[in-house]
């Protein structure tokens, strides 16, 4: 994905009544008789705002009661990116893999157009949000493997490379933050080695695949299986960059309680029991290549500065966190390492 800067100005919390006319005319849906601008996770309720900020979004409801979830793609998913990412959707779904189904439009597209925005309609998923629970992480890790291992249309190009990612998001922390230049300087040069590790370990010649992009608890509606959404950050690429995700996002990063943002707080070590909860599903479903396993640990230091400049950026983290924040990114490659070297014995 483009890695671009937030606009300033966005209007994320309203849709007005011209643009939900068109939406019911440009899917045939007919009257709309309810917009809840919230998500019912379980015995909770949660105003769909405070969880993202990332994109206006809206529960609807049509006369006969079927929920929708409305979306408008975010600023940084360009049009040929999403054309890849409903596409892949679309067949994901029709593979069987743990993805909800994309509405598509009376000409055939799972999207629509509205003065230069896009938006998606998909079927609402009723469940309820991550428990920290390790049946929640066995869910996560299935529902991952499950959407790797589906047969879905792969073409050789758009690709995106983890390790150029990384740096790119060093890049815009360097023009848009006062992170100091030595910080930066860090991570910058641990991706470029990392890079060369995993290169050396067959990284290349890793099967791109379809890639969620952005696995993290709160992408992901649990039940008796949890259900994958939000596919914004879809590519093609190894499946590794979702492992590392997920092992970060649900076993080291701590996040503020309604939200996708990060807590202030330093993330820990990988839980390892954790990390062990999803790689054990994962693998139930996928068997990892041994190149797949050697890579997963540079790989995880890339997704993790990504993270760091991520949460610098959004300004979730302080400045003055900035240097803790690079110790704990440079060392995440050995910690992973670690957790692979305990599984193999």
């Amino acid at each position: 994905m483009p890695i671009l800067r937030k606009p300033q100005q966005y209007g994320f919390f309203s849709f007005d009544g011209g643009l939900l006319h068109q939406l019911s005319d440009a899917y045939g849906l007919g009257p709309l008789t309810g917009f809840r601008p919230i998500l019912l996770d379980g015995d909770h309720c949660t105003l769909i705002d405070v969880r993202s900020q990332t994109s206006r979004k809206m529960v609807v409801e049509g006369s006969d009661g079927t929920r929708l979830f409305l979306k408008q793609i975010p600023w940084y998913c360009e049009r040929d990116a999403l054309v890849l990412a409903t596409r892949w959707q679309t067949q994901a779904h029709d593979a069987g893999a743990p993805v909800p189904r994309l509405l598509h439009t009376l000409t055939g597209r799972p999207w629509f157009e509205i003065a230069g925005s896009y938006f998606t309609l998909t079927e609402y998923v009723p469940g309820r949000r991550y428990s920290s629970t390790p049946a929640d992480r066995a869910q996560a890790g299935e529902a991952i493997a499950r959407l790797h291992a589906a047969a879905v249309d792969v073409p050789d190009e758009p690709a995106e490379n983890t390790f150029a990612v990384a740096v790119e998001h060093v890049a815009l922390a360097r023009e848009s933050t006062a992170v100091p230049t030595a910080v930066l300087d860090v991570m910058e040069l641990a991706v470029r080695s990392w890079r060369e590790q995993a290169e050396a370990a067959g990284w290349d010649g890793l099967t791109g695949q379809l890639t969620h992009g952005d696995t993290n608890p709160w992408n992901l509606i649990y039940g008796e299986r949890a259900m994958l959404i939000d596919f914004d950050n879809a590519h093609r690429g190894p499946c590794l960059r979702d492992i590392a995700e997920a092992l970060l996002s649900f076993c080291s990063v701590h996040y503020q309680q309604d939200s996708t943002n990060f807590a202030p707080t330093l993330p820990g070590p990988i839980n390892h029991p954790a990390a062990a909860d999803i790689l054990t599903a994962y693998t139930r479903v996928r068997r990892l290549e041994a190149a797949e396993i050697t890579c997963i640990p540079p790989a995880s230091g890339a997704v993790a500065v990504g993270l760091v400049c991520l949460g610098l950026l959004r300004g979730d983290f302080p400045t003055t966190m900035a240097a803790a924040l690079a110790a704990w990114a440079t060392t995440i490659p050995a910690d992973i390492a670690d957790l692979v070297h305990e599984r193999r014995r």
